[in-house]
């Protein structure tokens, strides 16, 4: 039986995607829960020199004051630090929370002789409050306080059987509501995603559709080294019009779905349909590739679509490709397409079924 969805519902790499986004989303939530625990214990050692329980020395309420600084730190290096590792931080907050609380419980034993069921649980309740861990985070830290109790029970004169079954009786509750939980997050982290990719890829093409553009083409950029340029091309199909009168807007449909296919074997980084019967290329380029695409029209040639109503009697493409050396300053993207478009016109201009590339550097 699987038990721990975190280790089964999705792949590693998609569950890594999970985590680092349920980190982003959950980080300003971590460190309320940071704050109310910290509230919690100076309250109680507040209580405590109230009704004179312990003096300000005792070891109980250094340790409960301990907490207190552990958790502002936490929170101090969570506004600090990325939130890509929040959830390991969080875990080694936890098994800290969960040593000093077992030291803790010792220490209340020794001095009193009994321990309430009610502390035990509220770590239980705590601990589950940490958003961004998982069930087998949370077995772990339960674990660490539960054997703390046993030795408790075992080693000392107190026994305290009934800390014990109330404690047992709530993990295995909670334990049960984080399963849930941890499944329904990651459903809802799969519909997201397929929301997401509904809006940013064309549903006849499946290439990346002008509403992504922007995001791939800054997500790209950044990669880019700078011996590297980078190449993007405005590619037309030309007559497309005329097809789709002449044969009808089905048929018209498939050579999109067509064009589309030949494109993506083009070896490009990014492949858009731009809107219509127009495609967008983005690569990133080495010295050694600088002719890309220049083989576009024998690409269309080598495995022709009849298209009688056109110059060729088959499908072309016109492409205008723009290559920016990076090794200045990187150009606009907005500066970057006018001057594709310029070149695909001329393209079209000057007889179709060509490539024109201009060079900005």
């Amino acid at each position: 039986m699987q038990l721990i969805p975190a280790t089964f519902y999705f792949p590693p790499d998609k569950e890594k995607d999970f985590q680092h986004q349920l980190n982003k989303s959950t980080v300003h939530f971590a460190n309320i829960t940071l704050y109310l625990a910290a509230l919690f214990l100076t309250i109680l050692v507040i209580l405590s020199w109230l009704n004179d329980e312990q003096s300000t020395s005792s070891v109980i309420n250094i340790l409960r004051l301990s907490m207190v600084c552990l958790s502002f730190v936490l929170v101090y290096i969570n506004n600090k630090l990325k939130a890509k590792y929040l959830h390991y931080r969080c875990f080694a907050y936890g098994i800290l929370f969960c040593v000093l609380f077992g030291y803790l419980f010792w220490s209340f034993v020794g001095l009193y002789g009994y321990l309430n069921e009610g502390g035990p649980m509220l770590v239980v309740a705590s601990l589950s409050a940490i958003p961004m861990l998982h069930l087998g985070h949370k077995l772990i830290l339960w674990t660490i306080t539960g054997l703390s109790l046993l030795s408790v029970h075992l080693f000392s004169s107190t026994p305290i059987i009934w800390s014990l079954y109330f404690y047992i009786s709530i993990v295995i509750v909670m334990a049960c509501i984080q399963y849930q939980l941890d499944i329904l997050l990651r459903k809802q982290y799969e519909a997201e995603l397929s929301e997401t990719q509904k809006a940013n890829i064309d549903q006849l093409t499946g290439l990346h559709n002008r509403h992504s553009f922007d995001s791939e083409c800054k997500r790209l950029m950044n990669q880019i080294k700078p011996s590297q340029s980078l190449a993007l091309a405005m590619i037309d199909i030309d007559d497309f019009k005329k097809y789709n009168d002449n044969y009808g807007h089905l048929d018209g449909d498939k050579i999109l779905i067509d064009v589309a296919s030949r494109l993506r074997n083009c070896k490009a980084d990014i492949v858009v349909r731009f809107g219509g019967e127009e495609f967008i290329l983005v690569k990133i380029l080495d010295q050694n590739n600088l002719d890309w695409l220049d083989d576009l029209p024998i690409r269309f040639a080598s495995s022709p679509i009849s298209h009688e109503y056109s110059t060729f009697k088959r499908i072309t493409v016109s492409a205008g490709v723009v290559v920016a050396d990076f090794c200045s300053l990187r150009p606009d993207m907005k500066v970057l397409l006018a001057s594709a478009d310029k070149a695909m016109y001329a393209a079209k201009n000057t007889g179709k079924n060509k490539v024109i590339k201009d060079y900005i550097s």
